[in-house]
């Protein structure tokens, strides 16, 4: 697999994944600290998610961007959730995740905000609000084994290119349900957000 460096946006700005701390640590931190608890090398992580680890090794000291897409590949190389890097929202009740206590991971350079809507990512399932920007996008990803997925499209027009099947454009009130582990893509292609509603089982975030 040829090393993937990042783009310029990567390396040039600070990161634009946002997410809450926990204890102070930021997300390069607490990806080091899983490396480091795996005894990893920044060149096994590389090699196994065909990042580079000179663009690793910025991430972790938080001195670059690192898009949605590529954080993904990090955490299933460690057989982590996404949702285990993002600070627990205090909620009253357990059953219950108010509007204004969404976790979330936002990629400025993707176009991408994903909002978690369960309390815990311990179910069977998980999901999730993710609003795309105009020109939004995930790249091309593959989820694990046996991933399924679920999009409900509250409003806008999103596009979606799943391996083996024809390219399709979800509308308003459109859903789709695909193996998410098949290489796939959702693109937002107009000018105005989109949001939709997703649940991935078992949950990858």
């Amino acid at each position: 697999m040829t090393a993937d460096t990042g783009t310029i946006a990567d390396a040039a700005v600070p990161p634009a994944i946002y997410a809450a701390s926990v204890a102070g640590d930021t997300m390069g931190a607490r990806l080091r600290a899983l490396r480091n608890e795996r005894r990893h090398s920044l060149a096994d992580v590389a090699k196994a998610t065909g990042l580079s680890a000179s663009f690793l090794s910025l991430v972790e000291n938080d001195r670059s961007d690192i898009t949605i897409s590529r954080l993904m590949r990090v955490v299933d190389f460690y057989g982590v959730r996404m949702s285990e890097l993002i600070e627990e929202v205090p909620q009253g009740d357990p059953m219950v995740v108010r509007k204004d206590k969404h976790r979330h991971l936002y990629s400025r350079a993707e176009g991408i905000d994903v909002h978690l809507l369960a309390p815990t990512a311990q179910g069977a399932m998980m999901p999730v609000l993710t609003i795309y920007e105009p020109r939004g996008a995930w790249a091309q990803f593959k989820a694990a084994p046996g991933t399924e997925m679920f999009i409900h499209v509250l409003a806008g027009r999103l596009e979606l290119d799943v391996d083996g099947h024809e390219p399709i454009v979800l509308r308003t009130g459109d859903s789709a349900y695909f193996r998410a582990d098949r290489p796939h893509r959702l693109r937002n292609p107009g000018k105005s957000a989109v949001r939709t509603i997703g649940v991935v089982t078992p949950p990858a975030w």
